[in-house]
């Protein structure tokens, strides 16, 4: 929690493609209470909150991270199965984006600053990483964070020699002191900046720090963050980041509400403020590029239908700059090709196809998988020969001690005699002494 005196920390949780929230939020702590983010002792992550704190210290501008996240997304959903499709690897993506847009010197930007979260393959344990030496070991630390086991291969990523996988698998909220330490999280619980219930339903669940409330919008949450939504769908989720981290600041009398986007010139705020107005005399025309139709923004009319009870307050309180980042993104996505493949009949007719496109599509990328992994393969052979071993010899080990207890009685069992036995020395047939 926030202490002044004490000092503080952020920490962000691991939430696969929901990582949005975590833009949301930042941007809100930037806007509004800026030394919540620049004095704060250390930002800890895992996974997709591991991929925030490393982009923003590093200092990618807002666009570039929502483009890229919005790309990463749109890849996942242009296949016919999404994620599961044998072409699309998470890895790859993050890797390419990673190595294109951070500085090559993030590794001087963010030793000291932040702690990744990994999950150590061995043992399990959780280890957390502070200290870089290149920006490649930046690179290789977040791509074993964000590595889910099936979903994003079968052989786990290595940093420094050890193998890793997501980190939130043994710690997904990672940081050292409770008590000064900030939590953001997209999901449904007891954390610092997160949704808040409205059901009076109090179950709840602990799974390596995440804590979850047992309702049906965590359900969706859970599946989302495996399974990238519609990506106005990731603009709500960011935006409604937006929204939870301003309350959490209005709770704690941290900020009052001034205008956001200091950044912003006088008229370019004007101009986006007219555009939230649909109905706005003033607002310029909107015109479709076929024909002279007005073009509806839809980040902002699927806000309207999806926060309800709806109030236009809630576009003041939003950033423009967050806003507009986020409808450009959305509508550079939706460019002519991804409109021909959401058309009915295309999707019909590649649902269709998919019995023989996706053989062929699954043999093309298993040989390009191969070429890359050609390179690595004698390390991987070496390490998929340790895990064989130690698996087989855990099978062993357990297979033995059963057999032993199975041929030798508890401890304090009394064992049956049958009738006819030697009754011992000193006792008669009925066992009396003597």
């Amino acid at each position: 929690m926030y202490d002044p005196e004490r000092g503080w920390s952020l920490s962000f949780s691991g939430c696969g493609f929901l990582g949005f929230y975590h833009v949301g939020v930042t941007r809100c702590l930037s806007e509004r209470a800026p030394h919540l983010v620049h004095d704060a002792r250390m930002l800890f992550g895992s996974s997709a909150g591991a991929l925030h704190c490393v982009t923003m210290l590093s200092g990618i501008p807002l666009e570039i991270i929502i483009q890229v996240l919005m790309d990463i997304s749109q890849k996942a959903r242009s296949r016919n199965i999404g994620i599961l499709h044998p072409s699309f690897s998470l890895g790859r993506n993050l890797q390419e984006s990673l190595q294109r847009h951070l500085p090559d010197n993030v590794h001087m930007l963010i030793s000291g600053k932040t702690c990744i979260s990994l999950t150590r393959v061995s043992d399990g344990e959780n280890v957390l990483v502070s200290e870089f030496q290149s920006k490649e070991e930046v690179v290789d630390a977040l791509l074993c964070s964000s590595f889910i086991p099936f979903f994003s291969g079968i052989i786990p990523p290595s940093f420094r020699g050890v193998r890793y996988m997501d980190g939130g698998a043994s710690d997904n909220v990672p940081f050292f002191d409770a008590k000064t330490t900030i939590t953001v999280s997209p999901f449904y619980g007891e954390y610092d900046i997160c949704p808040k219930v409205k059901s009076t339903n109090f179950l709840q669940v602990d799974l390596t720090k995440l804590n979850l409330r047992l309702c049906s919008e965590n359900a969706y949450l859970l599946m989302r963050a495996l399974f990238p939504p519609d990506l106005k769908v990731l603009g709500e989720i960011c935006l409604r980041g937006y929204l939870d981290a301003f309350r959490f600041l209005e709770e704690n009398g941290i900020c009052n509400r001034l205008q956001p986007c200091l950044n912003l010139s006088s008229d370019e705020m004007k101009n986006l403020k007219v555009a939230w107005e649909p109905g706005s005399p003033e607002a310029p025309p909107r015109v479709a590029a076929g024909g002279t139709k007005p073009e509806p923004d839809e980040l902002l009319d699927h806000l309207r239908l999806s926060i309800l009870p709806w109030n236009e307050g809630i576009l003041e309180t939003l950033s423009p700059k967050l806003l507009g980042d986020l409808s450009k993104a959305i509508k550079i996505q939706r460019g002519y090709m991804s409109k021909i493949y959401n058309f009915l009949p295309v999707k019909v007719v590649s649902y269709m196809m998919l019995p023989c496109t996706l053989p062929v599509e699954s043999a093309i990328a298993m040989v390009q998988r191969l070429v890359t992994w050609f390179p690595d393969r004698s390390e991987d052979i070496r390490w998929l020969q340790w895990l064989t071993l130690s698996m087989c010899s855990r099978v062993m080990t357990q297979l033995f001690s059963m057999s032993r207890r199975s041929h030798h009685p508890a401890l304090g069992q009394q064992v049956h005699q049958p009738e006819g036995s030697c009754t011992g020395p000193g006792r008669d047939e009925e066992g009396r002494p003597h």
